[in-house]
């Protein structure tokens, strides 16, 4: 260090930078270690120097503008008592630079998780049922995909048919809540609610809505602001009302003569094949509707439908008398049953013409869903097997002869469902004799 002279605001304003010279120092007289440096610029500045751990280590303390002689001489001082006690300051300070970085880098963090939690604690049921319905898309028939829409439907839509509005679907009142708002008193309140009004959709919603519930319970970006077993209570699932019998909803064998009058009356072909076909086989309604030519083969007396459990469908019997309708019908396009009017070209809704042929007839009512409960009862009559009847139908088998080991031949069904066509045939009272049928098929007796 060079000369050394008491530091007073006076002399510290008149230390300049010698000619020639970068910068200069001037060492305090008062406190070791204090100077102040000059540079040929006149940027000023009071540094601490010291001799540490085997060399010479520089601090800038500050601008003399920003601080006085006295507080200089205070954190030369503390920083000195730092040096002789083995602490580097400028390491020190580092650390500190570093630490306050962090503290605040981590601050920022919690500010923004706070936030997303706070959004997240905002996130709507609708938006995580998007999801679902999205996640599910590819995987689920066009059946179920409709009921979980009609459901969640928000209401005042103009109706296709009939005056009025749409009414919101049973889940929306739910679905317009927060996610963080569900709880089992809340669903309590709302299927007692809706069952007051609609019982068997609050059922239905409610078997939705727990199927769709468990799944944002595994889902990561739901944890936190669910309660996942909301829909796990016992005195909740109490009030959810039971399913309703549908042993009603078929046919009688009585009721077969008036009613194959009344849809073979319908003025549309189409739908009145549609609707015998329903009867004649069983299958399921989106099933029927959705043959295609393609999946008719005359010759050897099947069709190939559509199953909800078997992903590649199912082969059935074209029996003589349903084969005789479907071969009478227009091919406008690759459906069996087909529409001009309808968007896709395929039958759309036959429910009003049956209903208005059972109100002809004087029969009760009996969904389109019902007939296919008619096959499964009155199959019973002709005696045919109970898993001929559900290879027929689409039923998963449910015994382990029937998943493993037992494999009919179309031709065996055909034998069983020939019989039972024959049989429905004589009590509705209609001549069908083989000469009727097409060349290439014949009735098995």
């Amino acid at each position: 260090m060079g000369k050394r002279e008491n530091f007073t605001a006076g002399r510290v304003a008149e230390f300049t930078c010698p000619e020639g010279k970068q910068q200069a120092i001037y060492w305090d007289g008062k406190q070791r270690g204090l100077g102040l440096r000059v540079t040929a610029k006149n940027a000023r500045a009071y540094i601490f120097e010291a001799w540490s751990q085997g060399r010479t280590m520089r601090v800038t303390i500050g601008d003399p503008t920003a601080w006085t002689i006295d507080a200089a001489r205070k954190e030369a001082a503390r920083l000195k008592v730092l040096v002789d006690s083995g602490i580097n300051p400028t390491e020190q300070r580092r650390e500190q630079d570093e630490a306050k970085v962090r503290a605040k880098a981590e601050k920022a963090v919690a500010a923004m998780q706070a936030e997303a939690q706070a959004q997240r604690q905002q996130l709507r049921v609708a938006e995580a049922w998007d999801a679902y319905l999205e996640h599910h898309a590819r995987r689920w028939g066009a059946r179920h995909m409709r009921d979980h829409a009609t459901l969640a439907q928000t209401g005042g839509v103009r109706k296709k048919r009939g005056p009025g509005v749409t009414v919101p679907g049973v889940l929306r009142p739910v679905l317009d809540m927060r996610m963080a708002e569900i709880t089992a008193d809340v669903l309590a309140a709302w299927v007692v609610r809706e069952a007051e009004t609609r019982a068997n959709n609050a059922r239905q919603g409610y078997e939705l809505f727990r199927a769709f519930w468990r799944w944002c319970g595994d889902r990561p970006e739901y944890a936190g602001i669910i309660d996942a077993r909301a829909v796990e209570s016992r005195d909740m699932r109490a009030d959810v009302p039971s399913r309703k019998s549908k042993r009603f909803d078929v046919l009688e064998r009585a009721h077969l003569a008036p009613w194959f009058a009344a849809v073979r009356g319908i003025g549309n072909p189409v739908i009145a094949a549609y609707l015998q076909g329903l009867l004649l086989t069983g299958a399921r309604r989106e099933e029927l509707a959705e043959l295609k030519w393609a999946d008719v083969d005359f010759s050897l007396g099947a069709m190939w439908l559509k199953d909800k459990v078997r992903p590649e469908g199912r082969k059935v019997p074209l029996t003589p008398y349903l084969a005789n309708l479907v071969q009478a019908l227009p091919r406008r396009s690759a459906w069996v049953f087909s529409s001009p009017t309808a968007k896709d070209g395929k039958l759309a809704e036959p429910r009003i013409a049956h209903v208005r042929a059972l109100e002809g007839a004087g029969l009760p009512h009996v969904s389109l869903h019902g007939l296919r409960r008619t096959f499964a009862s009155l199959a019973e009559w002709v005696e045919m097997p109970a898993g001929v009847v559900a290879q027929v139908m689409g039923h998963a088998p449910n015994a382990t002869a029937e998943r493993h080991y037992i494999n009919r031949p179309l031709e065996l069904l055909a034998v069983w469902h020939g019989k039972y066509e024959a049989w429905i045939l004589e009590q509705a009272g209609i001549d069908f004799q083989a000469t009727q049928a097409l060349p290439t098929l014949r009735r098995v007796q």
